[in-house]
């Protein structure tokens, strides 16, 4: 059971190539009382995986020794369905990967450079608030007074959906769509699907 008053507790599995962040960020963890493992490949994080109970894994997407620019999706892919809380990093944050990782069930998305105690934060979060950015995302929908049906054509933007994909499945003409867009944009105060995203989940 973790415990997340005074020190943190917990066995989190850090996926990472880099010869100096892995080692770093296992060592600053376990500063914090944290059970940190390091995996520097797939291969050995899926192995590490199957063979502990971890609180949080946390993943680098670009795993360059896999030569695999998505590696870090493909365990994502792997263990987003068992429930256990993710945490994306990267230094090549956009907007695609974010949806891609969202999608298939991480919770979260570090840019790096990024402070030790960010990581912590978003930990102590993510074990206090399981559903991640899910509640966030709600909780932006309610703040902003959106519709019932502009709250499912944002959730489908955010998994990358298109207009016109957004259309088909909730079986509006792409017109209405881009109309609900007008007016989903006019509430948050942005002009764009980027912006939206952002204002969402800023990194």
């Amino acid at each position: 059971m973790l415990e997340l008053k005074g020190k943190l507790q917990g066995k989190v599995l850090i996926v990472e190539d880099d010869e100096t962040t892995g080692p770093w960020l296992v060592k600053r963890l376990a500063k914090t009382g944290l059970d940190a493992v390091l995996a520097n490949n797939k291969e050995d994080a899926l192995k590490e995986f199957e063979s502990n109970i971890f609180h949080a894994v946390v993943t680098d997407v670009y795993l360059d020794r896999d030569q695999n620019k998505h590696a870090g999706l493909d365990i994502i892919k792997a263990i987003g369905p068992t429930g256990t809380p993710l945490v994306i990093m990267t230094s090549a944050a956009d907007l695609e990967i974010a949806r891609e990782g969202i999608n298939f069930g991480a919770a979260y998305l570090l840019e790096k450079p990024f402070e030790v105690e960010k990581l912590i934060e978003v930990l102590e979060k993510l074990w206090t608030e399981p559903r991640g950015l899910g509640a966030i995302l709600d909780r932006f929908l309610d703040l902003n007074s959106l519709t019932n049906k502009e709250k499912e054509i944002v959730r489908l933007m955010m998994k990358g959906l298109s207009n016109r994909e957004i259309a088909n499945v909730s079986k509006n003409t792409e017109k209405t769509i881009k109309y609900h867009f007008t007016t989903i944009f006019e509430k948050c105060g942005v002009g764009s699907r980027t912006e939206l995203f952002n204002s969402v989940f800023p990194t």
